[in-house]
C-alpha cells in the first residue's frame, strides 16, 4: 500500500479555528496541549498544566482572590515534569508534575486532557496506580506520615486511616444530613467518646452525602465554592474548580483531632477524599479556615523518598530513557496477528485502514515488547508487539536486532540549546539534537517521485489534528483524493506537510514511501509530537 495522507491547508485552518472556538468556550481542562504553544513557562514543564494551575492559583498569587482562599495546587510546582510508568498511557509512560497539594498527569498527549492523581488514595492503601486496573503493590504500603499539622503528629497517618478507608455501608456510623460531626480521632483509632466542643457550630455540620459518607458544611462550601478565578485572559467570578475533579469523593467519615499545627495544638476537623485531605480549623482567619492538606509533599516523600529527579527537562528525558524500543528486520514473510498466537486473526484492513497485513523479508519494524505466546517452533515462544490499540503481533524467530545506520550530520546546526529535529532524506532516518548532541535516532519514510518532501528550515506549526482522523484530500500533482482513517501523531512543519504515524507499510529506512510527509512509526510520532510549536525541523 503506496497511498500516503495528506491533508489539505484549509483543514488545518479548519482545526486551528475549532480549538480557538474551545478555548473561547472555557474548555479550559481538556483543550488539546498542541491548540497554543507548548513551550516550557517558568517551572511548568507544560502549557497545559500552566493553565489549570492560573485557573485557581494565579488570582492567589498576585492577591486577587482577597481573603477568599488558599492554594489549590501550591504556590509552584513541587518537581520538573517526570514520566512515570502507567500501562494504559502510549508505550507505558506519562507526564506528571507535582505540587504542594497533589499531582497532575497528561495520560495522552494527543488528548491534552489534564488529570488530577489519586494520590490521597495510594498513601492510604500502599497501592500505586500504574494503570487504569492495574497496580504496583510489592514494595510500598500505606504512608507513615501525618495526615494533617506538623510532621511529629503520630496520628492521624495514612496508614491508620486504611482501617476506616472506603468502608461498606452497613459498617458506617457517618452522621446523616444536618447532624454535627462530634467523632474524635485519638491514638490512631476512632474514639466512642463525642467531642462536643463544635457541635453547635454549622460548618460542622453534615450538608451532603457522597458514597454514604457525610460532608461538613464546611467542606461542601469549599468544594462548590464561587470566587475568583482566571480564564486564560482576564479575572472573572465562576466556580473555583470543579469538585470531582480536583477533590474527588470522600473515602472516611469526617473527624475531630487534636493535632499540633505550627507547634500550637489544635483542633481540627478532616477528611479523606480520594484526591485531596480537607481540614477545617475554626481558629483559623475566615479565608484559612479550609485547606487542603500537603498530599503532594507526602506522596513524593513516601514514593520518592523525598528525592525526585531533578532533570529540568522532561522532554529530553523522553529521549534518552534507556528502555526505548528497538528497530528489528525480517528475514522471512511473517504474518501480522492480533494476539501473539497463529490462531488469532491477521491485522484488520479495509481502505479506509489499510494495516500492513504481512512483513516481507528485509522489512523493518519497531518492537514495542516482547511477549511470551504460542511456540511455533520447538524452544520458541517469543512474539514481538508492533503496534498498540490495536494490538499486532509477529513471530519473533524470524527477526533479528538491525544494525542502525550510520547517521549523517545536518546540513547546520539549527539552535545552540534546546531539542531539534533533523530528518536526512537521502538516509530515510531522522533524529533528534539537543542542541549540538544528537540524543534520538530513527527510521522514517519520506515523499516518493513526484511527491518529494520539501526540503529546508522550518519550525513545528500549530495546526494538530486528533489522534484518531480522517484525512482527505488530493495529491498536488493529480488530485487524487483518499481517506485514511487512525491517522496519529500528526506534527505539521510547512504548510501540510507533517510528520506523523503510519501503518500501512514497514518500509522505514528503506525508500521513499509517502505522498510527501514524513511517515514514522507510531511511536516515534509520538514522542516528536510532544515538542513544543516552534521546534526548528531541518530537512535535508
Amino acid at each position: 500500500m503506496n497511498t500516503q495522507p495528506r491533508v489539505s491547508l484549509s483543514l488545518v485552518n479548519l482545526y486551528v479555528a475549532l480549538l480557538l472556538l474551545t478555548a473561547l468556550a472555557g474548555s479550559w481542562v481538556t483543550t488539546p496541549l498542541r491548540a497554543e504553544a507548548q513551550t516550557t513557562t517558568g517551572k511548568f514543564s507544560q502549557k497545559a498544566f500552566e493553565s489549570v494551575w492560573k485557573r485557581t492559583d494565579q488570582p492567589v498569587a498576585v492577591q486577587r482572590a482577597g481573603a477568599e482562599r488558599s492554594w489549590y495546587w501550591g504556590p509552584e510546582p513541587l518537581s520538573v515534569g517526570l514520566y512515570e510508568p502507567y500501562t494504559d498511557a502510549p508505550y507505558g509512560q506519562r507526564l506528571v508534575q507535582y505540587f504542594d497539594k497533589t499531582r497532575m498527569e497528561i495520560n495522552n498527549p494527543a488528548s491534552g486532557l489534564v488529570t488530577n492523581g489519586l494520590l490521597t488514595t495510594e498513601l492510604i492503601t500502599g497501592r500505586v496506580q500504574e494503570g487504569d486496573d492495574t497496580f504496583n503493590e510489592q514494595e510500598l504500603r500505606g504512608a507513615d506520615l501525618a495526615v494533617i499539622g506538623d510532621p511529629s503528629n503520630a496520628s492521624p497517618t495514612y496508614r491508620q486511616l486504611n482501617a476506616v478507608f472506603n468502608l461498606p455501608e452497613s459498617t458506617l456510623v457517618s452522621p446523616k444530613v444536618g447532624e454535627p460531626i462530634t467523632r474524635l480521632w485519638y491514638k490512631g483509632s476512632q474514639a466512642t467518646n463525642r467531642f462536643e466542643n463544635f457541635q453547635y457550630d454549622p460548618a460542622s455540620q453534615v450538608a451532603v452525602m457522597q458514597k454514604s459518607f457525610g460532608i461538613p458544611q464546611a467542606f461542601w462550601e469549599f468544594m462548590n465554592r464561587q470566587g475568583t478565578v482566571y480564564n486564560g485572559n482576564s479575572y472573572v467570578k465562576g466556580l473555583v474548580s470543579d469538585w470531582q475533579f480536583s477533590i474527588g469523593f470522600p473515602v472516611t467519615e469526617a473527624y475531630w483531632a487534636q493535632v499540633v499545627v505550627g507547634g500550637v495544638e489544635k483542633e481540627v476537623l478532616f477528611q479523606a477524599f480520594e484526591r485531596r485531605v480537607l481540614t477545617y480549623t475554626p481558629s483559623n482567619p475566615s479565608a484559612y479556615q479550609v485547606e487542603m492538606g500537603n498530599v503532594g509533599q507526602h506522596y513524593v516523600q513516601w514514593r520518592y523518598r523525598g528525592s525526585l529527579p531533578q532533570s529540568n527537562n522532561s522532554l529530553l528525558n523522553l529521549f534518552t530513557t534507556p528502555v526505548q524500543p528497538q528497530w528489528y528486520k525480517t528475514s522471512a514473510v511473517l504474518n501480522i496477528r492480533t494476539a501473539p498466537t497463529t490462531d488469532a486473526n491477521i491485522a484488520f484492513n479495509s481502505q479506509s485502514r489499510p494495516f500492513v497485513t504481512q512483513l516481507q523479508a528485509g522489512d523493518r519494524i519497531k518492537v514495542l515488547r516482547t511477549v511470551k505466546g504460542e511456540e511455533v517452533e520447538p524452544g520458541n515462544d517469543r512474539w514481538h508487539q508492533v503496534y498498540e490499540k490495536p494490538d499486532l503481533f509477529v513471530y519473533a524467530k524470524y527477526t533479528e536486532l538491525l544494525d542502525m545506520p550510520t547517521f549523517p550530520a545536518p546540513a547546520s546546526i539549527l539552535s545552540n540549546s534546546g531539542l531539534w529535529v533533523a530528518v536526512s532524506l537521502e538516509t530515510q532516518m531522522m533524529a533528534v539534537y539537543n542542541g549540538s548532541q544528537r540524543v534520538f535516532t530513527t527510521l522514517i519514510a519520506s515523499g516518493r517521485t513526484g511527491y518529494e518532501t520539501v526540503e529546508g528550515n522550518f519550525r513545528a506549526i500549530g495546526g494538530y489534528r486528533p489522534q484518531t482522523q480522517t484525512m482527505e484530500g488530493g495529491n498536488r500533482a493529480a488530485g487524487n483524493g483518499y481517506k485514511l482513517e487512525e491517522v496519529r501523531y500528526v506534527t505539521y512543519f510547512y504548510l501540510d506537510f507533517a510528520i506523523h504515524g503510519s501503518y500501512w507499510h514497514a518500509k522505514y529506512g528503506l525508500a521513499p514511501q509517502s505522498h510527501g510527509c514524513v511517515n514514522a512509526t507510531v511511536y516515534d510520532a509520538s514522542l516528536i509530537y510532544q515538542l513544543p510549536v516552534g521546534t526548528p525541523v531541518q530537512v535535508y
